[in-house]
C-alpha cells in the first residue's frame, strides 16, 4: 500500500494527490525561477518520482534509533540495505537526512521534518490495510510509557486491543513521561500512559485512580509479630528497611520532596537500598529484605502484601491517563478510543 504525495517544501504538509499500487510519490524540491522575477530561493516547485513505502520504514527505523546496525536488528534487515534506503531518499531528494556525531548519528532539520510526514504515512498505509481488508491486515501498534505503566496498563491496553485485531503486534516503548509526550506529538507511537498533565492539543482519557501502599512480602520479619491483615502503626514499620528508586520511574509525583512519594519529611524511613530498576526492587522485597511504597497496581501485579498502617495521614494519588494524538485520523485507533 502506498499514497501519492506532492510536497511544497519539507517544513509544509505532504497534501494527497492519488494511491498507486506500490508506491508513494517522492518530492523533490525544485528552485522556482521566472523570466520576470529574480530567483527566490524559499519557493519551489515539484518534481515527482518514486519512493516506496518500506523505505519510508527503513528510514523512520534509523532516525529512532539513531544507529543503523541497531535499526538493522530491529528490522531484520542487513545494515547495507538500511544504508542504501537511506542514501537513495537523500539523493532523490537532493538533502542530507543525517549528519554524523561521535559513533551515532543524528537527524538534520530536513531530516526531522520528513520523519513527521514519513510517521503520518505508513500510520495511513496500515488503516488503509485494516479498512480494506479488516482482520486479515497486519497492525503494528506503538504504546509509550514508564515501565512501571506498561506492567499494568500497557499491558491491558495490547490484549483489548488484540482482541479486536487479531494480527495486531506490539512494541512497548520505555520513556520518561517527558519522551512520552514528545513521542505522541511527533507520530512516534501511537498511544501514551501517563500519570502528569496532559498538553494542550492531546487527546486524554482517564484509566485509573492509584493509591500507593507500603507492601511486603509474607517472607518479611514484620510478620513474625503480625499478622498479615493486622492494623500496623506507622512507629513500627519505620524500623524497618525501605527501598526507593534513585530516578523517577514510578509516575508523576507531586506532593513529596521522595522519588516514591513517601512524606521522608513528616515520617523518615530507614532506606538502606535505592534502586535504578523496577526488577531490583521486586527481588528485594520479595526476598524480605525491604518494605516499599508502590502503586497499588503494581503491588498486585507482583502478589505482595499491602500493609494496613495505622498512624500516618499522609497518601501519595496519581490519575493515570492514556494519551494520543488524533485518535479520529485512524479508523482502527478511533474503534479502541471508543470503547475505552
Amino acid at each position: 500500500m502506498s499514497a501519492g504525495r506532492s510536497v511544497a517544501s519539507l517544513g509544509n504538509s505532504l497534501a494527497p494527490q492519488k494511491v498507486t499500487s506500490a508506491s508513494i510519490i517522492r518530492p523533490h524540491l525544485i528552485e522556482q525561477q521566472s523570466k520576470h522575477k529574480p530567483l527566490n530561493r524559499n519557493i519551489f516547485n515539484v518534481y515527482v518520482s518514486i519512493m516506496e513505502i518500506f523505505e519510508l520504514r527503513y528510514f523512520l527505523a534509523v532516525a529512532k534509533n539513531e544507529n543503523v546496525h541497531r535499526a538493522s536488528e530491529e528490522l531484520n534487515v542487513s545494515p547495507g540495505s538500511l544504508s542504501k534506503a537511506i542514501s537513495r531518499l537523500e539523493d532523490e531528494l537532493g538533502i542530507s537526512l543525517f549528519y554524523k556525531q561521535g559513533r551515532n548519528i543524528r537527524l538534520t532539520p530536513e531530516g526531522l521534518a520528513l520523519k513527521k510526514r514519513a510517521a503520518q504515512i505508513v500510520q495511513l498505509e496500515e488503516d488503509a490495510k485494516i479498512e480494506l481488508g479488516g482482520q486479515k491486515g497486519t497492525l503494528n501498534v506503538v504504546i509509550s510509557a514508564e515501565e512501571i505503566l506498561h506492567t499494568h496498563f500497557g499491558v491491558h491496553l495490547s490484549e483489548g486491543i488484540h482482541k479486536s485485531f487479531a494480527h495486531s503486534r506490539f512494541q512497548f516503548l520505555t520513556r520518561t513521561e517527558a519522551k512520552v509526550i514528545q513521542q505522541i506529538e511527533d507520530g512516534e507511537a501511537h498511544f501514551g500512559v501517563l500519570t502528569g498533565e496532559v498538553p494542550q492539543g492531546l487527546k486524554s482519557k482517564n484509566l485509573s485512580k492509584v493509591e500507593f501502599r507500603v507492601c511486603a512480602s509474607p517472607k518479611h520479619p514484620l510478620f513474625k509479630k503480625f499478622t498479615q491483615t493486622a492494623k500496623i502503626p506507622v512507629e513500627e514499620v519505620l524500623k524497618f528497611s525501605f527501598v526507593s528508586p534513585d530516578s523517577a520511574m514510578l509516575g508523576k509525583i507531586t506532593t513529596s520532596a521522595s522519588l516514591d512519594g513517601w512524606r521522608d519529611d513528616k515520617f523518615p524511613r530507614k532506606i538502606r537500598y535505592r534502586a535504578n530498576g523496577l526488577k531490583i526492587m521486586e527481588k528485594l522485597i520479595q526476598r524480605g529484605l525491604a518494605l516499599a511504597y508502590l502503586p497499588d497496581y503494581y503491588v498486585k501485579e507482583l502478589d505482595l502484601i499491602s500493609l494496613n498502617i495505622t498512624g500516618c495521614p499522609y497518601s501519595c494519588q496519581q490519575t493515570v491517563k492514556l494519551i494520543c494524538k488524533a485518535p479520529d485520523a485512524l479508523g482502527w485507533m478511533s474503534k479502541i478510543w471508543d470503547n475505552i
